[in-house]
Protein backbone atom coordinates (compact mmCIF):
# COMPACT_ATOMS: atom_id res chain seq x y z
CA UNK A 1 0.00 0.00 0.00
CA UNK A 2 1.69 3.18 -1.18
CA UNK A 3 1.23 6.65 0.18
CA UNK A 4 -0.96 8.60 -2.26
CA UNK A 5 0.36 11.93 -0.99
CA UNK A 6 3.95 11.65 0.20
CA UNK A 7 4.90 13.60 3.31
CA UNK A 8 6.90 16.77 2.85
CA UNK A 9 10.58 16.60 3.66
CA UNK A 10 9.96 19.00 6.56
CA UNK A 11 7.19 16.81 8.03
CA UNK A 12 9.29 13.67 7.72
CA UNK A 13 12.40 15.31 9.23
CA UNK A 14 10.40 16.72 12.16
CA UNK A 15 9.05 13.25 12.96
CA UNK A 16 12.48 11.65 12.66
CA UNK A 17 13.83 14.19 15.16
CA UNK A 18 11.05 13.26 17.60
CA UNK A 19 12.19 9.63 17.47
CA UNK A 20 15.86 10.42 18.06
CA UNK A 21 17.35 11.38 14.69
CA UNK A 22 20.02 14.08 14.84
CA UNK A 23 22.93 15.14 12.67
CA UNK A 24 25.29 14.10 15.47
CA UNK A 25 24.32 10.43 15.19
CA UNK A 26 26.57 8.15 13.18
CA UNK A 27 25.31 7.75 9.62
CA UNK A 28 24.36 4.12 10.24
CA UNK A 29 22.03 5.10 13.09
CA UNK A 30 20.51 7.98 11.11
CA UNK A 31 19.87 5.68 8.17
CA UNK A 32 18.26 3.06 10.43
CA UNK A 33 15.77 5.64 11.74
CA UNK A 34 15.05 6.89 8.22
CA UNK A 35 14.46 3.36 6.92
CA UNK A 36 12.36 2.30 9.92
CA UNK A 37 10.09 5.34 9.72
CA UNK A 38 8.87 5.56 6.14
CA UNK A 39 5.91 7.79 5.23
CA UNK A 40 3.30 5.11 5.86
CA UNK A 41 4.76 4.27 9.29
CA UNK A 42 4.89 7.95 10.23
CA UNK A 43 1.26 8.46 9.21
CA UNK A 44 0.13 5.43 11.23
CA UNK A 45 2.08 6.56 14.29
CA UNK A 46 0.53 10.02 14.08
CA UNK A 47 -2.98 8.57 13.67
CA UNK A 48 -2.45 6.73 16.96
CA UNK A 49 -1.25 9.85 18.77
CA UNK A 50 2.51 9.66 18.51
Amino acid sequence: MGTPHPLSDEHRAAFWRRVGWSEELPEEQRRAIEERWDDESIEMAEIFGW
